[in-house]
């Protein structure tokens, strides 16, 4: 690399844009994580209560873990598309299937 390609990428309007957003999303994440520390904290409580885990809860988490994932991915320049708010909040999420301990143990 030349020293005038070097002063070109510094340059870039572009590139500090997403540098920009990056740390952005950086703040997101952490708070993300910690609200995804409150949601293993709210099942495990309702684990231990009910039994079994709350539905809404794990429909929640599962939307919650593909926006981190989002996140991650720009992050890491894996994706180009930036996560909520600048896109939708449930993108293609996967399906999830709250399992009781009875079934894990069958």
């Amino acid at each position: 690399m030349d020293n005038e390609q070097l002063k070109e990428n510094i340059s870039n309007k572009n590139q500090w844009t997403r540098i920009i957003y990056m740390v952005l999303f950086a703040i997101i994440l952490y708070l993300s994580m910690m609200v995804v520390w409150l949601v293993v904290f709210v099942q495990l409580l309702f684990a231990l209560f009910t039994g079994k885990p709350n539905h809404d809860i794990a429909d929640f988490a599962a939307d919650l873990s593909q926006y981190v994932y989002r996140v991650v991915a720009f992050l890491t320049y894996t994706s180009e598309q930036r996560p909520f708010p600048f896109n939708d909040w449930k993108g293609n999420a996967f399906s999830t299937e709250v399992k009781s301990q009875q079934d894990d143990i069958n």
